[in-house]
């Protein structure tokens, strides 16, 4: 490449550069802000429960509670076509309430039952739970694929203006600590917003690098991208996690050795009332043995029972810490409640737990409230440069034009920008493919304007 042809990629990338930054500001500021929100899911599900345990008469009558199989009995009568999803049990024993999560002519439904009487005490879409929306806002825009896809090009784009930003900012010739003061001047509006820009992300850069990140793993192309080479590396997850195919004891085998259910078919036939799908009641090991088993595990809150799949599936009971370090999954026979799979964190693979660490931490459950505030600051911080950047551009640039600054007196620094944005762009492919198709239709419109200039 000749030095005119590569000087003038070098503009055009430069220019690009800022053009994503001013057209990913609307989203990015959604995206963080939403994100800030969800940081403090935990605190706002806690309240939701005992604004709903308030209807309940627990705390003021004495009475043994319900099995969970009547709990369930008392949604089906309310919903008689439904299908059990989950079952989430309570938290503590200052929890009075079951939680059941159902399909209902398609549609999932959360349904929170009195352990006391059986009172339906709350039942809603479970699409229109205000967390649910916070993180579909966060995810994909509420826009589906297309939206994920949205959302993945701003992530991209947010990391290349972080790491970018960050190389220019970063002091040169002066004590390092400078980079994180902002030294205002008098009469200096656009210098000191540009000043304070810097400062903000020389303070959150880093964590806010590590936030982008630990997120892209949820994305679809980087994501997919991401699996398929930890398949062609052999780092394979242990399974049966979430996809369970797992089967329990062939029941034939065990009614031959006179085991468990032999016994459970000799019994007298109990009310064949449940969610019907899963043939909770049908199954051997019945819902209250079943959860008596979880609650006598030890899981960490909350715990979701989900039912077996099919004739022959497995009980599978999971323990959903916010924290996935603490995470566990237990696959039990559904004839003889025997374990059949338990999957804790030490037994993924080195990249899954750095993954874990990773995604922990972006949800704010990786250390308690401090972990939250950390990425409280960072998410508000991500705001306050899109803001702060968008302002100076709005500063600076001339009535009724797109003002790109200018790349940068020191070339060194301005070829370093430019070749990470580049190597970024490989490892973003989103970015990458963005970048490729700006760069293209830019050129194309310079050579339309040099041929109507000559023409």
């Amino acid at each position: 490449m000749t030095s005119v042809n590569r000087s003038a990629l070098q503009r055009r990338v430069w220019r690009w550069h800022f053009f994503a930054g001013l057209l990913v500001v609307p989203f990015t500021v959604i995206i963080a802000l939403t994100g800030a929100i969800y940081l403090f899911k935990p605190q706002f599900d806690s309240a939701i429960e005992q604004k709903i345990n308030s209807k309940s008469d627990f705390a003021t009558v004495e009475s043994k509670t319900i099995e969970t199989q009547q709990a369930l009995d008392a949604v089906l009568y309310v919903h008689p076509d439904a299908n059990l999803v989950r079952l989430i049990l309570p938290r503590s024993e200052r929890d009075h309430t079951l939680e059941a999560e159902i399909i209902v002519n398609g549609t999932s439904r959360t349904v929170w039952v009195d352990k006391l009487n059986g009172a339906i005490l709350h039942d809603v879409p479970t699409a229109s739970r205000v967390m649910g929306i916070v993180k579909r806002i966060h995810g994909t825009l509420l826009s589906g694929d297309v939206g994920s896809l949205v959302v993945e090009i701003v992530a991209c784009w947010v990391l290349i203006l972080l790491l970018t930003g960050l190389y220019l900012w970063w002091p040169r010739g002066v004590v390092w600590w400078r980079a994180f003061i902002p030294e205002l001047v008098p009469h200096g509006k656009r210098e000191n917003w540009k000043r304070l820009h810097g400062s903000v992300g020389a303070w959150i850069g880093l964590v806010a690098v590590v936030m982008v990140l630990s997120g892209l793993p949820w994305t679809q192309v980087w994501g997919e991208g991401f699996s398929r080479a930890k398949a062609l590396a052999g780092l394979q997850s242990p399974g049966q996690v979430w996809f369970v195919t797992l089967q329990s004891s062939d029941p034939h085998t065990l009614h031959e050795m006179g085991g468990t259910l032999w016994e459970t078919e000799n019994r007298v036939p109990e009310r064949n009332a449940s969610l019907p799908v899963e043939s909770i009641a049908s199954s051997p090991l019945s819902v209250d043995e079943i959860v008596t088993q979880a609650m006598n595990e030890g899981f960490e809150a909350p715990v979701w029972v989900q039912p077996p799949r099919g004739e022959n599936g497995v009980w599978t009971v999971r323990g959903m810490s916010p924290n996935r370090l603490r995470q566990e999954t237990v696959h039990y026979d559904r004839w003889t409640g025997e374990q059949v799979m338990r999957i804790r964190f030490d037994d993924h693979n080195i990249v899954d737990r750095t993954m874990a660490l990773g995604v922990s931490f972006h949800e704010g459950a990786l250390f308690g409230w401090f972990n939250q505030v950390i990425a409280l600051l960072a998410a508000l911080g991500i705001v306050g440069l899109s803001m702060t950047g968008a302002i100076m551009w709005w500063k600076r640039r001339p009535a009724g034009r797109m003002a790109v600054p200018p790349m940068p007196s020191d070339r060194k620094i301005a070829i370093g920008v430019v070749g990470l944005i580049l190597i970024l762009g490989v490892f973003l492919p989103m970015a990458g493919l963005t970048l490729i198709v700006a760069l293209v239709l830019n050129a194309l419109w310079a050579g339309v304007h040099r041929l109507r200039q000559t023409g």
